[in-house]
């Protein structure tokens, strides 16, 4: 069996939810997808330090790629057309 991850076990707060379609904004050199690659998110994991600031992280799954990553929330905004 396959664990799963359920969208009501890992949700944060005031976060971007679970489901959410968005699109990349600000690639950086060695990240797996450029700016405006679209996804969704899989679930939101709050707030974290990362590198010294406070930010949001999320797992989301691209749509060129199905295996959930890790993106920083300043990163990515929220889709709002198709």
């Amino acid at each position: 069996m396959t664990p799963t991850l359920r969208s009501h076990t890992l949700q944060s707060s005031a976060a971007l939810r679970t489901g959410t379609r968005v699109e990349k904004i600000n690639s950086k050199r060695g990240d797996s997808h450029v700016t405006s690659a679209h996804g969704t998110i899989t679930p939101s994991l709050g707030s974290k330090i990362w590198h010294g600031q406070l930010t949001r992280g999320y797992l989301e799954e691209w749509d060129d790629c199905t295996a959930p990553a890790f993106v920083l929330g300043s990163r990515i905004q929220k889709l709002t057309k198709e």
